[in-house]
């Protein structure tokens, strides 16, 4: 099952798995676009839900469950929003909450006992960079993405030895859609702005390769690019300073200055 398939990094990856043979539940809100990737690729089964809603979510699985037994679950559906924290609509809030991390979990709560009973399986979790250090403007989004890279880290340590596996996936600025849907205005936002020529499938082919190494020592997270793993060092006092001066260098016209630490 890959969430958050009908673009973008889920698209790539719900494609690159059904070509390796599996059958792929391509799931997302947009069923125009899943009836498409169904009819580009065989092997994919289009799903309309929303994963932020509890009923939807619970009929997934259902109807997932009635196919067979789920063998991996990626964790690949997001929602973002770029503006400064004073300026966040609280629906906004919980909407980042509802689709990053509680659907997240709750999906991941779903599938588990079925995994555990066949002692086999395999959850990827698509965090970010962002999940490693924050830096306006997306604030809130990456306090998703470090609960999402917590919540990964702690059900790593309760699955092993029972079968289950589980990986993060922590892209940095890729070639999405992202950027434009969460982007509440047109214009520059902060760090940002510009965009990135690196691709989404940079991040397809990591999901895939998480899959393929499940259990292999050093492959348990996978930053997109592989050099965006330094973006940990932003944990550390002085690297953090810098992060701040550069947020500040960087930010696009109409974001304040920052408070320093």
């Amino acid at each position: 099952m890959v969430t958050g398939a009908s673009s973008g990094i889920g698209r790539d990856a719900a494609v690159r798995l059904a070509r390796r043979g599996a059958t792929v539940w391509a799931v997302a809100r947009r069923q125009d676009r899943l009836e498409e990737l169904a009819r580009e690729q065989e092997g994919i089964v289009p799903y309309p839900a929303d994963v932020g809603n509890d009923a939807d979510r619970a009929a997934l699985v259902e109807a997932v469950g009635r196919d067979g037994p789920l063998d991996v679950l990626v964790n690949n559906a997001g929602v973002g929003w770029m503006g400064l924290v004073e300026d966040m609509p609280s629906a906004e809030v919980r909407r980042l909450f509802e689709v990053n991390v509680l659907g997240l979990i709750d999906l991941t709560q779903r599938v588990l006992p079925c995994m555990l009973e066949r002692r086999r399986g395999h959850i990827v979790n698509v965090g970010s960079a962002g999940g490693w250090v924050a830096v306006p403007p997306i604030t809130v989004y990456s306090a998703t993405k470090f609960a999402v890279a917590g919540f990964t880290e702690g059900l790593r340590r309760e699955l092993q030895g029972r079968g289950v596996s589980v990986g993060l996936i922590s892209p940095g600025p890729l070639a999405t859609e992202f950027q434009v849907r969460a982007a509440p205005s047109p214009g520059p936002q902060g760090i940002l702005a510009g965009g990135s020529p690196l691709p989404g499938s940079l991040a397809g082919r990591a999901i895939v390769r998480s899959i393929q190494l499940a259990g292999v020592p050093g492959w348990d997270t996978i930053a997109v690019p592989r050099l965006m793993g330094l973006g940990r060092l932003g944990a550390l006092p002085v690297i953090d300073r810098l992060v701040d001066m550069g947020a500040l260098v960087s930010r696009g016209p109409g974001l304040p200055h920052g408070r320093g630490r």
